[in-house]
């Protein structure tokens, strides 16, 4: 039993240490493109790619239907069953459906091309370049029903190397498009781009060996309509987020002005690089298992406790650390005229903790199907963030949408249990129940401490916080699994 608890935790290691250098990778890869395409271009470069982007980035996320999501855990199910073929007729369904929405996002984007242009340029001159841009659209869908396939299937390390390969082709296109045809290079880069990362993840899916199925049209809509359910709930939930940082943006340059509206920009970009990109490499793994234990529950308990324990202790050492360095990450990665959003990053850094306390458990709505359950959360967090932002803000200007945002979490996370718990009887492990106490207790500590003393009382306080919290977590992950193996585990995994 300790011995499959460790190479549970050795996988969970394995898959997020991979992930996480694949992320550092495509994150490096889009700052190098951004850096050249703002030596060569300037801004007018930079924000028209920005604009392009932007629009291909909504239209994928409509006609996507969330597909790329909900595959994952009907391949995955397939996957766990050991039934061949029926992982061949899911992947064939997933193909298909990908295809149709990819076809259907393109021919959408180029008979609005217009409307779109003069929405967003206020003028029609840009028609064309947004016509040309639905191939960007289709490569793109085609890409991540590809991407769905090697993740359901759990072929990871294939995933990772067409991630980055096709991340890395991406930025030497765009790149030679850049230098050789200027500003008229910038809707080229973009097909381009899609098209290196579609290249890579079907010739990575083309190595899988699957049996020869036939399905009719009428069957693959049948048999797809789950998955097509699913997804659709899983946009509508992405379209929500959407609006809602609309709002929040329109709000915030409203009630304060463009300034405050930069720096609430940069602390969300923080937040979703520094936490996002941890919490998406450990998705990566976390979601097709969770999927492949659906039919036992006291798999899908166990795996999750398991899952929650790793991501406090992975997490929780960051989460502080941030905290006590906020005024220095800030003027790194920006500069010191963004100092003004430091106690707004404080409130949302701490929020953050709660989201990674409630993160593995919200999963078991997708993985049970329940849709309309997991939309009815995300929209309440969304309403809930938006709504207490509104009512801080004459108390306390832009700092109230960071309280805005703890606040959020703190409804969200009993939302969830309420939620989950018809489907599952979970349970926290006492162990784990003990560790969420303590790191929330450092958590809270340390945002005390550096948001409401200075000097050197504060930075003491705040290094002896980050050096128990960071103590610990190392000890009980060296429990876990030796530390000293994980490298060479995720070398060969990598090799395989």
């Amino acid at each position: 039993m300790k011995s499959e608890e460790t190479s549970t935790y050795g996988q969970i290691a394995k898959s997020t240490g991979l992930f996480a250098g694949t992320q550092a990778i495509n994150i490096l890869a889009g700052l190098v493109r951004t850096k050249v395409l703002a030596l060569l271009l300037g801004t007018i470069g930079v924000g028209l790619a920005g604009l392009y982007q932007s629009i291909v980035d909504m239209v994928k996320a409509i006609a996507s239907m969330g597909l790329s999501f909900s595959a994952v855990k009907d391949i995955a199910n397939a996957s766990a069953s050991g039934d061949r073929h029926e992982v061949a007729v899911t992947s064939l369904i997933t193909r298909r459906l990908v295809w149709w929405t990819g076809l259907l996002g393109m021919v959408a984007m180029v008979a609005l091309s217009k409307p779109i242009s003069l929405y967003v340029f206020k003028k029609d001159n840009h028609t064309l370049a947004i016509s040309l841009l639905s191939f960007s659209v289709l490569f793109g869908l085609l890409s991540s029903g590809q991407t769905a396939l090697l993740q359901g299937t759990r072929q990871l390390a294939s995933m990772a190397k067409a991630s980055v390969f096709g991340s890395l082709t991406g930025l030497l296109v765009a790149v030679l498009l850049y230098l050789l045809l200027g500003i008229h290079g910038i809707v080229p880069a973009l097909v381009g781009m899609a098209l290196a990362s579609l290249s890579f993840t079907w010739w990575f899916t083309s190595r899988i060996k699957q049996e020869a199925v036939r399905l009719s049209f009428k069957a693959t809509l049948k048999q797809g309509s789950a998955m097509i359910r699913l997804g659709f709930f899983n946009m509508l939930s992405g379209l929500a987020g959407t609006v809602v940082m609309l709002l929040m943006k329109a709000f915030v340059g409203a009630a304060g002005d463009l300034e405050a509206v930069g720096l609430y920009q940069a602390v969300w970009s923080l937040s979703a690089m520094y936490l996002g990109a941890i919490l998406s490499a450990m998705s990566t793994d976390y979601y097709p298992r969770l999927c492949g234990y659906e039919g036992d529950d006291r798999q899908m308990i166990q795996f999750a406790n398991q899952q929650i324990r790793f991501v406090l202790l992975v997490v929780t050492p960051i989460v502080v650390a941030v905290l006590c360095l906020t005024p220095l990450v800030l003027t790194l990665l920006y500069s010191s005229s963004f100092l003004a959003a430091v106690d707004l990053m404080h409130w949302q850094i701490t929020g953050s903790f709660f989201k990674v306390l409630i993160w593995p458990v919200s999963f078991f709505l997708l993985a049970k199907g329940k849709g309309l359950r997991f939309l009815i959360t995300e929209v309440s967090w969304y309403a809930v963030y938006y709504l207490a932002t509104v009512m801080l803000w004459p108390y306390m200007g832009l700092e109230g949408a960071g309280l805005a945002f703890l606040i959020a979490y703190l409804v969200y996370v009993p939302l969830v249990f309420l939620m989950v718990r018809p489907l599952v009887p979970l349970t926290v492990t006492p162990a784990n129940i003990r560790l969420m106490c303590y790191f929330t207790f450092i958590v809270v500590s340390a945002f005390l401490t550096v948001h409401y003393l200075d000097g050197w009382v504060e930075w003491v306080l705040a290094s002896l916080l980050w050096l128990s919290v960071t103590v610990v977590a190392l000890y009980r992950l060296n429990q876990l699994l030796p530390l000293k193996d994980l490298w060479q585990k995720i070398r060969s995994w990598i090799n395989r």
